[in-house]
């Protein structure tokens, strides 16, 4: 498949253009800085923008088969970055005519995380937890083949590849990391 790695260049970002890039696919990358995908730039096609430009999004769309966001904001506080990026990156997509969308967003907007979860959501993790709610809205409004992937906890670890997945729930003995926010900027 042809990628459209949006965000490659974030801790998340990496690892999902590596994997992509050691899958076989042919991934663009889109990021703002394109020296952090180190050694990756020479096995990616790399396109520098602002995720929040339908132009530039749109521009380089074409000739792929699904887009991926992994963005992410760089920290707790007011955050506007994924439902910017998410309304750009659908009007793109649609002007382009590509239809399969997948989009990292935040574990903490389950409802069954117990008390300490909805705490956490309506406090440190509130920003996050705002924009979040907001991107998502956004694409389920899309007429667009989408994903939304919620993920509770991702380590710096060996890659298992096993994962527990459930449709709109937190899948059963996942948890938060302790910090419950993010572990780095992803774009």
């Amino acid at each position: 498949m042809r990628l459209l790695i949006i965000g490659a260049t974030g801790g998340t970002g990496l690892q999902v253009t590596r994997q992509a890039v050691e899958g076989g696919h042919n991934v663009t990358a889109f990021v703002r800085s394109p020296q952090k995908l180190g050694s990756l730039r020479q096995r990616v096609a790399v396109r520098e923008g602002d995720p929040c430009r339908v132009a530039a999004l749109r521009d380089v769309l074409p000739g792929h088969d699904a887009v991926i966001s992994t963005l992410g904001p760089a920290g707790v506080g007011p955050t506007t970055i994924l439902r910017a990026a998410a309304e750009s990156t659908v009007a793109a997509m649609q002007a382009a005519g590509v239809r399969r969308l997948l989009v990292v967003s935040a574990a903490v907007l389950f409802d069954d995380l117990g008390l300490a979860g909805k705490i956490l959501r309506h406090t440190l993790l509130r920003n996050i937890a705002d924009d979040s709610i907001e991107m998502e809205r956004i694409v389920v409004a899309s007429a667009l083949d989408w994903t939304i992937a919620r993920p509770p906890r991702f380590t710096n670890g060996q890659r298992t590849g096993r994962y527990d997945v459930e449709d709109g729930h937190l899948p059963a003995g996942a948890r938060l990391p302790p910090s419950a926010g993010p572990t780095s900027p992803s774009f």
